[in-house]
């Protein structure tokens, strides 16, 4: 620490700097995912899950200074491994997605054809009471 005429200069790493930035990137994504929430353009699952990516995100960043020995053994740099776990965590919420979306789909189909079969129903009254 320096002290230069009433200013304080604290001397802080560049690691510490760029972990604070990305726990306070972290938090503002949090934010817009509760803002998106709140005007229900995300379902709960799907906001609990962001949360959850977000939380994770922010303690990575803080933590960096444990992962650094970690990415030594497997000869990165800590922000490579930051990076490359982030990336594993995106493919897997996609796959998860995609999922959900298949799902999705199946159900669609069904309601569709089962409508089909209604209205063939119904026509089919129809056309034996004229």
């Amino acid at each position: 620490m320096m002290s230069l005429v009433g200013y304080t200069i604290f001397r802080v790493s560049q690691q510490r700097v760029q972990a604070i930035e990305i726990a306070v990137v972290a938090c503002a994504f949090a934010i817009a995912i509760i803002m998106l929430s709140r005007r229900n353009r995300i379902s709960f699952r799907y906001t609990m899950g962001w949360l959850t990516l977000s939380a994770l995100s922010a303690v990575g960043g803080l933590l960096l200074p444990v992962i650094e020995p970690l990415s030594r053994k497997f000869q990165l740099g800590a922000f490579s491994l930051v990076g490359a776990l982030a990336v594993i965590v995106l493919l897997s919420l996609c796959i998860q997605l995609s999922i959900s979306i298949s799902g999705l789909q199946r159900q669609l189909r069904k309601l569709n054809e089962d409508i089909a079969l209604q209205k063939k129903e119904i026509d089919d009254l129809r056309d034996s009471k004229q």
